[in-house]
């Protein structure tokens, strides 16, 4: 801590990829340098091309990619697809962290009864291949968290970002500023969950959300995305649009850029 208060204090620009991470800093450093916060998007040269359109006779292919932990892949959602909906394949690129041993023999028991495809870990280029094959990537975070590597993670976390570049829509957990970031661009909120059930989507924006310590939350947006797999598309569509014109790597650091002297 040291050291970044000094080395904050005369660096020409300081960069963090989230705003609260942002007020963070400026207030346990006390730089006066320029701080700018660029989120960990993708570079133009991985957005894909458009994706297909769906064939609803096909399985619903769901994509996870990251460390295998219950924060981020909760067993409420891995038991809930694999247990009740045969029509939905759960792709999971991925390592198992020292402390969620227990998540990955999981998952491997599930691989083995032919249920989910486990692909273990992988480099970012051939993670791609298997993201192509999906319509929409699990992005979730748990609520109330405290640790940092939990919390204040949007703009942080790269995972939506990639499976939008990638033309995926979004599962995301209904933490507020979640859903304003993913769901309320250009639309008002509409429920996908009987009442009291929260969970969302957004007319306008690139994914759903649910609540992931809720099994009827979470089959309420399950459901709902095996019988809207064209809305589904749409989203997608739209955020590797989103991702193509403005949150990329490219035009994010231009207001990096302006402040260093080459």
């Amino acid at each position: 801590m040291r050291s970044r208060r000094e080395l904050a204090k005369v660096a020409e620009v300081c960069v963090l990829p989230n705003e609260e991470r942002v007020k963070n800093f400026k207030a346990k450093t006390g730089t006066h340098r320029p701080v700018e916060c660029v989120w960990n998007v993708p570079r133009h040269e991985e957005v894909r091309q458009v994706k297909q359109e769906p064939n609803a006779s096909d399985s619903l292919k769901i994509f996870y990619g990251g460390s295998l932990s219950t924060d981020r892949l909760p067993l409420n959602v891995l038991d809930a697809i694999v247990e009740r909906y045969p029509r939905i394949s759960l792709q999971i690129v991925g390592y198992a962290t020292y402390l969620h041993h227990d998540l990955a023999k999981k998952i491997q028991d599930y691989q083995k009864k032919g249920v989910i495809q486990y692909y273990g870990p992988m480099s970012r280029y051939n993670i791609w291949e298997i993201a192509d094959k999906c319509e929409a990537a699990l992005c979730l975070m748990p609520r109330g968290a405290h640790d940092i590597n939990l919390k204040d993670m949007v703009g942080a976390s790269n995972k939506p970002f990639d499976a939008m570049a990638r033309g995926l829509a979004v599962v995301i957990s209904d933490l507020p500023e979640w859903t304003r970031m993913y769901l309320s661009e250009g639309g008002n909120m509409a429920s996908v969950s009987s009442v009291g059930v929260k969970g969302a989507i957004s007319a306008m924006g690139y994914g759903i959300a649910i609540n992931p310590e809720s099994r009827e939350s979470i089959t309420a947006g399950l459901d709902w995305m095996l019988e809207n797999r064209q809305k589904l598309w749409e989203m997608g569509e739209r955020g590797r649009l989103k991702i193509q014109h403005e949150w990329n790597y490219e035009a994010m650091l231009n207001q990096v850029l302006a402040h260093i002297h080459i």
